[in-house]
């Protein structure tokens, strides 16, 4: 048997699933992703360089690229309810106590541990997700999931910097990580694997950890989309920074952008689902090339956005770069799977997670020490849109597996 038994799954409860673990990858990114948004502040209480306050999204992303490949692969061969529910309170304990830190150092690995978490939540709830999903819908209903990133996000932009003006960026940073432990009991109690997972899908797990590594085409898609994803965590680390010290707003009205792009992420990455299955017959590709082309494009536009940009421009620049930078996660953790088959899924997403966490958290500090080199953000911008080429251009020869009927 295989995944694609999970579509004989009675439809209520793979519906009570997805919406489990939709919610559990939503309330796990309110902390992490809105920290963003109030960075400034915390930058103000800490004495940071601006290269320091872009940086927190950058030490979150050093736990996926420890974690990512053996939460997968323990998923693979343990099951997923424990590896499940461990990342989501790993990621609250670490932003918990990172809540009280009172130094740059400090702060930073804490949110290294707290991303440990997620680099074991996240491969762990997209293998849930196939576990549970047709074969004909499946890049949908990853990226359905993948939703749970930019909503959370989208909630944490707009309801962190509110806290942190009423009461402080540690108070924020605290309730968020409360939620996130809710997130996580509420996981125990609810998620169950389909009946055929035990049977099938652990076995013959560790043959598959080996072909994971030896194929070729999972480690193209891997760095390529490692491209995506740092473009996408420096417009999410420095969005809010470059409309408040560029463009001239205040804090909240940034924050409200940087929601605002999370916002139709959330609407991208259904999007880009929909179309790889539907419109593309399942081909992954062509989905991740309009993705990386509209990114590109996206950093060129803002590379031009300069003080007193008018704020019907700000919209469109927030809805475009939101829907292409962010939309298209869920097609390459369907790709990552699909590539791998149903045996050694979860170590797939691991892989791919873990190479393109690395770019995630090596781009916001380079980005953040180029605009300080280059005095300015402009040339940065320009050579982020150029770097998409590269991923780009890897995709090419990537062999696609035709998916099961």
């Amino acid at each position: 048997m295989s995944i694609a038994d999970g579509r004989a799954a009675p439809g209520r409860r793979r519906a009570t699933i997805l919406a489990l673990i939709l919610g559990a990858q939503t309330v796990a990114n309110i902390g992490p992703l809105g920290i963003p948004a109030i960075a400034s502040v915390i930058r103000a209480d800490l004495g940071l360089t601006l290269a320091q306050a872009g940086s927190f999204l950058s030490a979150y992303y050093v736990g996926p690229v420890v974690m990512s490949i053996p939460a997968g692969t323990l998923a693979d061969r343990w099951g997923i309810l424990v590896v499940l529910v461990a990342g989501q309170f790993l990621i609250a304990g670490g932003l918990a106590a990172a809540s009280g830190s009172a130094t740059y150092p400090t702060l930073i690995v804490l949110m290294m541990v707290a991303g440990c978490g997620y680099g074991m939540l996240n491969p762990t709830s997209t293998k849930a997700v196939l576990a549970w999903s047709p074969p004909a819908h499946r890049a949908t209903l990853v990226g359905l999931k993948q939703v749970g990133l930019p909503f959370g996000g989208a909630l944490g932009a707009a309801l962190l910097p509110v806290l942190a003006v009423a009461v402080s960026w540690r108070a924020a940073v605290l309730a968020s990580a409360v939620v996130i432990a809710l997130g996580g009991a509420v996981s125990w109690l609810v998620y169950r694997d389909p009946p055929w997972l035990s049977a099938a899908g652990r076995p013959r797990a560790r043959g598959g950890i080996r072909a994971v590594f030896l194929t070729r085409d999972l480690w193209l898609v891997a760095v390529a989309t490692g491209v995506f994803a740092a473009m996408q965590t420096v417009w999410m680390a420095f969005f809010a920074l470059y409309l408040q010290e560029v463009v001239g707003l205040p804090l909240l009205s940034a924050g409200r952008y940087l929601a605002l792009a999370q916002a139709s992420g959330m609407v991208g990455r259904v999007a880009f689902g929909l179309l790889s299955d539907r419109v593309f017959g399942g081909r992954r590709r062509i989905a991740l090339a309009i993705a990386g082309s509209g990114s590109a494009l996206c950093s060129l536009l803002i590379a031009v956005t300069g003080a007193g940009a008018p704020a019907w421009w700000l919209v469109l620049l927030a809805i475009a770069f939101g829907f292409v930078g962010i939309g298209w996660n869920g097609v390459q953790h369907t790709l990552m799977a699909e590539l791998a088959g149903p045996e050694a899924a979860g170590t797939a997403v691991g892989l791919g997670l873990a190479v393109s966490s690395g770019g995630v958290a090596l781009a916001p500090p380079v980005f953040g020490w180029s605009v300080e080199v280059a005095g300015g953000f402009t040339a940065p911008w320009i050579a982020l849109a150029l770097a998409m080429i590269v991923g780009l251009v890897m995709l090419i020869p990537v062999r696609e597996r035709r998916r099961p009927i």
